[in-house]
């Protein structure tokens, strides 16, 4: 089991950096460019909140992501050690965001739609706080043959 662990400061301008690596280990466990892209939207939203909200922006932390390839799918988890949230609040569902007027985009929310995006575009997401560590798991199933 191919195992990929990269760690960043807490800082949003490493962010797009660690997006294109793991953009880049998708396309070689065989991922198509669209669904790469999309798995590197969804990290990067769980990066990001991990920066923002369980450190409170503070840049003097790390956030890591380990992405493990297996025979039928790819899981990236994200762990910050950072202020944890209530599961709950994180596994309802959130694809009402999804649900705007599109005559209306002055209305939009600036913030709030990562969970939703998350939900949308991957095949399962688990979050789990923990005593020191807090992971945030994404699972993407691989086409076969």
């Amino acid at each position: 089991m191919p195992q990929v662990k990269l760690t960043i400061a807490s800082r949003l301008d490493a962010v797009p950096l660690l997006g294109h690596l793991v953009r880049a280990l998708c396309l070689h466990a065989g991922l198509a460019s669209l669904e790469a892209n999309e798995v590197e939207v969804c990290v990067a939203e769980v990066v990001n909140n991990s920066i923002k909200h369980a450190y409170g922006g503070d840049p003097d932390h790390s956030v890591a992501v380990e992405v493990t390839l297996l025979a039928t799918e790819l899981t990236l988890d994200i762990w910050d050690s950072g202020k944890s949230e209530e599961p709950s609040k994180i596994h309802q569902d959130h694809r009402q965001a999804f649900s705007l007027d599109p005559e209306h985009p002055e209305d939009f929310p600036e913030s709030g739609r990562g969970l939703a995006i998350i939900q949308q575009l991957m095949d399962s997401f688990e979050y789990t706080p923990g005593a020191e560590r807090n992971r945030f798991r994404l699972t993407k199933r691989l086409k076969s043959g």
